[in-house]
């Protein structure tokens, strides 16, 4: 089923083509869920930050989310938009593996595919209930940054990813705009992933809330999406 999914996944978004597989992984693959321990929590974070020196532990998390949601969401947008299926992407259920730099690399599915009825009908709020709200809830408890910080996050990634996948007017794509807030967006306490984006007259969207990114050394901010910078030009 995973080999379906990467044949799916086009050229600009290779990167993240592995970004779920099937199996248990190796020994160092982390259960997702142990990531609610303080000690297994920083842990895991230390490789990442070390090469960014003392920073205000917010900043370092949403950089790292980024990562994580980007191995999350290629294959898992892929898999309901163009295949009609879930992935079993439960985050009591997942393993994490990482790469040298701490980054998160890829994630670890069960052997066992659940009926994707439910999930299918669900679309992309499975994903949303069942993996970025407990993660968001997790990175709050752990370092204390703003859920919205991280749901602009994944909305961002989401919707790069629904570009490029060319989401149309199939039915799981017509799920996933409603859920990014395309159209028809539900209301605000329901749906944290359509409020974390806005309109700008140009048309262009961009985030409500900067991501923290330009705070660490090297890395540059992300552009035309920042508040920061759009308030700036204004």
């Amino acid at each position: 089923m995973i080999a379906e999914i990467a044949a799916r996944v086009p050229d600009s978004l290779a990167a993240y083509r592995d970004g779920v597989a099937v199996g248990p992984g190796d020994a160092s693959a982390l259960p997702v869920a142990a990531l609610r321990d303080p000690v297994v929590f920083d842990t895991t974070l230390s490789a990442f930050g070390a090469g960014y020196g003392p920073v205000d532990r917010r900043v370092l998390v949403s950089y790292w989310s980024q990562f994580y949601l980007a191995a999350l969401a290629t294959p898992a947008l892929t898999a309901l938009v163009c295949l009609g299926r879930p992935l079993p992407l439960a985050f009591d259920t997942t393993r994490l593996e990482l790469d040298a730099a701490g980054r998160p690399a890829r994630l670890l599915v069960p052997a066992e595919t659940p009926d994707c009825r439910s999930g299918c009908a669900l679309g992309l709020a499975g994903l949303v209930e069942d993996h970025l709200r407990p993660f968001v809830e997790m990175c709050h408890a752990r370092c204390g940054i703003a859920p919205r910080v991280l749901w602009g996050n994944a909305a961002v990634i989401l919707e790069y990813v629904a570009g490029e996948l060319g989401c149309g007017d199939e039915p799981t794509c017509a799920v996933a705009a409603t859920r990014l807030g395309w159209r028809g967006a539900l209301a605000c306490g329901r749906n944290p992933l359509a409020q974390a984006l806005c309109a700008e007259a140009s048309g262009c969207r961009r985030r409500r809330v900067c991501c923290l990114r330009h705070r660490l050394p090297g890395v540059p901010s992300c552009g035309t999406l920042c508040p920061l910078e759009c308030a700036s030009a204004r």
